[in-house]
């Protein structure tokens, strides 16, 4: 997305961002709880994030990451991390190489199964579905995304299943049928560990088409940036109305660090506030 909307001069916010016309474009997204806003006047192009970036790392949570706009190096900032949170599509990263391993977890469960009913090797994988990793994660965890929700939800009957063959599987061994007990495995291997394979594959695929954060670049009016969110809204119009500076309604002096944020958008239907940020005010003192 272009935008061909002149940089409007770095003056005060209450008084600029409606400077023109009584109305004003932004474009919305959500971090965490917080609805927030940016005047489309001030972004210049929005494209998908491909990871093209430069980046100097200092240590897990100091460093600075460049990409190119036009030519030129524009730094990155991302967003949640200006908020002081973690951003959404860092915490679907985590959670698909955590899928990866619980998946492994599984493969490695019936492999030392198959060892211990083939060998006099001691069985010493977890029994009960809810002591392995991956039980002790589902339990609590809950997904925002319904469909991702819904492929979690389907793990319940074959995850207590595969744990349920150790007793089945090993007291058959102790009952001189270790035939039947080698060739229930090869069908359990078959049939429910290939289930929940397919089901793993079917959340990270959910995972990776939710994952995929894109870059607004800003003209702060003092040098070119590019925010990191993981996704926008809309594209929506408010009023002069509609606005109120966050000098009347915040007394927190702690956020006067967030010099990009101009006061909150009434929203309708009694939704919560809006936040206005004018990245113009932006002093760049956070990565």
């Amino acid at each position: 997305m272009e935008t061909a909307a002149e940089s409007p001069e770095s003056t005060s916010t209450d008084n600029t961002l409606f400077q023109i016309a009584d109305y004003l474009e932004v474009i919305t997204f959500n971090v965490g709880d917080t609805q927030y806003a940016t005047p489309v006047s001030e972004v210049r192009y929005i494209e998908q994030d491909k990871r093209k970036t430069t980046r100097i790392e200092v240590n897990d949570k100091l460093g600075a990451e460049v990409t190119t706009y036009q030519g030129k190096p524009v730094p990155i900032y991302d967003f949640a991390s200006l908020m002081g949170c973690e951003a959404e599509y860092t915490k679907n990263l985590k959670l698909l190489q955590t899928l990866k391993e619980r998946e492994r977890d599984h493969v490695a469960w019936m492999d030392a199964l198959e060892a211990s009913l083939k060998t006099d090797t001691e069985f010493t994988k977890a029994r009960d579905p809810g002591q392995c990793e991956f039980g002790k994660w589902y339990a609590t965890f809950q997904a925002d995304d319904e469909l991702l929700a819904d492929i979690l939800a389907d793990f319940d009957e074959p995850h207590k299943r595969i744990h349920s063959l150790a007793d089945i599987l090993l007291t058959l061994k102790e009952e001189d049928k270790l035939d039947e007990a080698i060739a229930r495995l090869e069908q359990e291997r078959s049939r429910t560990l290939g289930k929940l394979i397919s089901l793993f594959q079917a959340a990270r695929e959910r995972l990776e088409n939710i994952t995929r954060p894109i870059l607004l670049y800003i003209d702060t009016g003092k040098k070119m940036i590019a925010v990191r969110l993981n996704a926008i809204s809309d594209i929506v119009m408010y009023t002069k109305k509609d606005f109120t500076v966050q000098a009347d309604v915040d007394d927190n002096d702690q956020l006067l660090e967030l010099s990009f944020v101009a006061g909150y958008l009434e929203n309708k239907d009694n939704e919560p506030p809006c936040v206005l940020l004018d990245w113009r005010l932006f002093k760049g003192n956070k990565h």
